[in-house]
């Protein structure tokens, strides 16, 4: 079992799954740990905003590493890239029609609906109309059905091909059907229901901000056997928008810090170039190069996560803010582990909390900042 596989975290590893979750298929396989007592018990009213003092965070700035690509430093010219088509700072698409971005802009749809933030207790019928939205054919999903996270080992077949019982025994590389799925179905069903709308909607906004993380990684991962993955995997975080406009999850990562929004673009487009260099018509054949770009970017993305986390742990007694630490917290473990087997314990230790009230925000906000320093 990995190490994740041993959390206690219960926004990651939910116990009742919706019943449309594996439709037409067998009962989904069991997950341990439910979530649903944070907080207060549920808020069906809005008493607080979840990104009440969001600012720029940051903090000092890091140089990037010493193989990094740096297209805004005079065209890439001074880094160890060999000239390409993303030197412009431009992102050039391999094709000009890129579903991700309708997937992308479907998540914004949702947040505005239900009031991404704690903004507003959604409706029964909000929440109905953004399920609808959720579940549009080949639409956001389709995708978390499939969902694998690229930074787990293989499963012996693809997880869209698996049984729920198979499903159960790969949770974290099949964390769209095993983990993500489960949080929103239950988060709409409960919404629909009229139960706890400003928790309902918060879950489903940490678990779509999930979702976009691992789809970018994962799109990144997979663009060496298909180089529109490259495409799917920038319209995944930039919703087809240029780097001085933010969407979706560009503009989560950019309210808290402009650096760390700058070097995933950089990566983004560390992976454009590689892309280019590395046979664009067919299949890579330059791993080296394309874990590099790879690296670079996730680096950059897991700072962002670990921001957009940050934050919400500022004002943790905001019930919203709550369910974002639980489900985010979850998605950084196995990265603070890998990083820091020490501060990890602290991280996880306090993230694993079964209400907002006994953690330690400045024990764990300083675990944050020593785990992920940098993008």
């Amino acid at each position: 079992m990995t190490n994740l596989g041993h959390r206690v975290l219960r926004a990651v590893s939910i116990s009742v799954l919706a019943a449309s979750s594996f439709a037409c298929e067998a009962e989904d396989p069991e997950v341990k740990n439910p979530i649903g007592t944070g907080g207060n018990g549920g808020a069906d009213v809005v008493t607080c905003d979840a990104n009440e003092g969001v600012a720029d965070m940051s903090g000092a700035m890091c140089a990037p590493l010493s193989d990094d690509y740096t297209p805004r430093d005079s065209a890439s010219a001074n880094d160890t890239w060999p000239a390409c088509i993303s030197d412009g700072n431009e992102y050039v698409r391999f094709d000009q029609n890129i579903s991700s971005i309708a997937r992308v802009n479907a998540f914004i749809q949702i947040g505005e609906i239900l009031g991404f933030g704690g903004l507003k207790a959604p409706t029964p019928q909000e929440f109905l109309d953004a399920r609808v939205i959720y579940s549009q054919e080949q639409g956001i999903e389709s995708r978390v059905a499939r969902r694998e996270d690229e930074h787990y080992p293989p499963a012996p077949k693809l997880c869209r091909d698996m049984t729920p019982d198979e499903l159960a025994q790969y949770p974290d590389r099949c964390v769209g059907p095993v983990r993500i799925r489960p949080i929103l179905n239950l988060a709409f069903e409960e919404g629909i229901k009229g139960n706890q709308p400003v928790i309902n909607a918060a879950r489903i906004e940490a678990a779509l901000l999930w979702f976009l993380y691992a789809s970018i990684y994962k799109e990144a991962t997979t663009a060496a056997m298909n180089v529109l993955d490259t495409d799917s995997m920038w319209a995944k975080y930039t919703a087809g928008e240029p780097r001085e406009n933010p969407m979706g999850l560009a503009k989560y990562i950019q309210a808290r810090s402009q650096e760390a929004h700058d070097r995933i673009w950089d990566g983004l487009l560390a992976v454009r170039c590689w892309r280019d260099l590395d046979n664009p018509s067919g299949v890579s054949m330059d791993p080296v190069m394309h874990e590099r770009a790879r690296a670079q970017l996730d680096r950059a993305l897991i700072r962002g996560m670990a921001l957009i986390l940050r934050q919400r742990v500022q004002v943790i007694e905001c019930e919203p803010a709550w369910e974002t630490v639980e489900i985010l917290g979850g998605v950084l473990m196995r990265e603070a582990q890998v990083r820091d087997p020490a501060q990890a314990a602290i991280f996880i230790e306090e993230v694993s909390k079964r209400r907002p009230d006994p953690v330690d925000k400045e024990r764990l906000i300083g675990a944050i900042d020593a785990l992920f320093p940098c993008p």
